[in-house]
């Protein structure tokens, strides 16, 4: 048990030592509403001293004292006690609440953000954050890239401390939640919008292009130039979403199956929200899958609705649309020849960018299906697996007749030598009828009783196996070897299991090593930023 710990620790922190930060989770950037075209926005007061520049709105609410204009500059317009800067700080608190109630994807608590190279996501500080030096953000080619910090207290930078934000991303999307006030040191370059529950204080020369926005307290400038005119322009106006759908494949025989997939396209630059649940309805004719297999890969909570033989498949109103595209997809099937028209109405995506305007089709093809013999198709999962693991041996039986196929006799498959049954077995099947998969565990052959039949399309038995010895084993069952009412297996089928030796682990004086080692490293850079 002692070296296991060791190991675990170890792993830890080597993939700490060479990974880094791990990536945070999805953020959505607040709509600043009524503030957008402020630079400058304040509680109490507004004092400055120099020659401060402001490049967008100045306002105050609900003080009235505002102080050091001029010399100070503004290029908008000052509100001052006004129902413009009431309802610029409403939107202010709107966004700041939304900002803290966003999920944390990274703590970096007790960590100075100098020398960090972050990308998109919403990271944490449970009391104070610190920048000393250089920030780096970096959007990973995406314009839209979201960057949140939600700090617990106080926001600092040292003296000639930076926010530098690469290409193609903006400081428009970057927002510092900060729960009690934020000072930039002297010559501070900053990047984002600061919206602090208190006061901000901008120490001689400090620049920030983006917003300094106090809910309740003071906003403090000293020769300090502000800019918030790359955002200052109100969001554009919401793009519908549009609809794709398409059958794969298009063209089936009578009792195959397709995977539906339909595609949701967001054009927006912020996600969009489901207003109500998105439901398609198949043809009549076509029915959700034996197995539906459906999911999505749009965000959000809840699981896609798809039951075996129903009609429909809903997506919940709990999900939402990325920026860009996500997909919902599901296995159906058709039992009789024809040609059926899956049709998504006008209207039939409803989210907060609007409702699709176009309808959006795809047609199935179902052909008629001549009688023919059965085929089987054989697989490892793994198909490489160490010594003595497990793999799930699973032998598919299709049947592509409209009608059932019955075994005229037992259906056995012999494994070869060196690869038995597993301790525990798991010896199952989705064909229909009576009687259970006879696998022995130890054993080398399953069957499947001649009480069972396969059904019009296809079914599986599957079961668990293993292998002691390293080396490469093909498993196939041959011509003749499955025989139906529809005739016998024409060709035979393979699958090959690889099993390898096991992955030796370093002993445990080296892991103790190893583990020393990265605690001189710890040390080394804490004495180094002590200094």
């Amino acid at each position: 048990m002692h070296h296991i710990r060791l190991r675990v620790v170890a792993s830890a922190a080597l993939a700490a030592l060479l990974y880094g930060q791990s990536p945070a989770l999805a953020q959505i950037a607040p709509s600043l509403g009524a503030a957008q075209s402020f630079a400058v926005l304040a509680g109490s007061t507004i004092t400055n001293t120099g020659s401060s520049v402001i490049t967008g709105d100045l306002g105050l609410s609900p003080g009235n004292s505002v102080t050091g204009f001029p010399p100070g500059t503004v290029s908008g317009t000052t509100h001052v006690a006004n129902a413009t800067a009431l309802a610029a700080q409403s939107a202010v608190t709107t966004a700041y609440n939304d900002l803290a109630g966003q999920v944390c994807g990274t703590d970096l608590t007790g960590q100075d953000l100098g020398g960090l190279t972050l990308t998109s996501g919403v990271y944490c500080f449970t009391t104070t954050a610190q920048l000393t030096g250089n920030l780096t953000l970096n959007p990973a080619g995406n314009a839209n890239a979201v960057f949140i910090f939600k700090i617990g207290t106080a926001l600092t930078t040292a003296a000639a401390s930076s926010v530098t934000i690469t290409a193609p991303g903006s400081a428009c999307n970057v927002f510092w939640q900060v729960g009690s006030s934020a000072t930039l040191g002297a010559g501070t370059t900053f990047r984002g919008n600061i919206l602090a529950l208190s006061s901000i204080t901008g120490v001689t020369a400090a620049s920030v292009q983006g917003r300094t926005l106090a809910r309740n307290g003071a906003v403090t400038l000293d020769t300090n130039a502000v800019d918030a005119s790359l955002c200052a322009a109100a969001p554009p106006a919401s793009i519908p979403p549009t609809l794709a759908k398409v059958f794969s494949p298009d063209s089936i025989n009578e009792g195959g199956g397709s995977t539906l997939t339909i595609t949701l396209t967001n054009p927006n630059a912020t996600v969009a929200t489901l207003s109500a649940a998105f439901t398609d309805t198949l043809p009549s004719g076509v029915v959700i899958a034996a197995t539906p297999n459906a999911s999505t890969t749009c965000t959000g909570t809840g699981a896609v609705s798809a039951t075996a033989g129903g009609s429909t498949v809903t997506l919940p109103a709990t999900r939402s649309i990325p920026v860009g595209s996500c997909t919902v997809t599901v296995n159906v099937s058709a039992a009789v020849a024809g040609t059926y028209v899956n049709t998504l109405a006008a209207g039939a995506l409803q989210t907060s960018h609007g409702n699709n305007a176009a309808p959006a089709a795809d047609t199935l093809t179902v052909i008629p299906t001549a009688p023919g013999p059965p085929t089987i198709l054989k697989a490892f999962s793994p198909t490489i697996s160490t010594q003595g693991e497990v793999s799930t041996l699973r032998i598919t039986l299709s049947n592509p007749n409209a009608t059932v196929a019955s075994l005229s006799a037992a259906f056995t498959d012999t494994l070869p030598s060196g690869v038995v049954i597993a301790a525990t077995p798991n010896a199952s099947t989705t064909c229909t009828g009576t009687g259970a998969v006879s696998a022995i565990a130890g054993g080398s052959t399953v069957t499947l009783p001649a009480t069972r039949t396969i059904p019009a399309g296809s079914c599986s038995v599957t079961v668990s196996v293993s292998a002691a010895i390293a080396g490469t084993y093909v498993n196939t069952i041959a011509i003749n070897a499955l025989q139906t009412s529809n005739g016998n297996n024409a060709a035979p089928a393979s699958a090959t299991l690889t099993a390898i030796p096991p992955v030796p682990t370093l002993p445990e004086w080296a892991l103790i090593a190893l583990i020393a080692l990265l605690g001189m490293i710890g040390v080394l850079a804490m004495r180094r930023r002590a200094i």
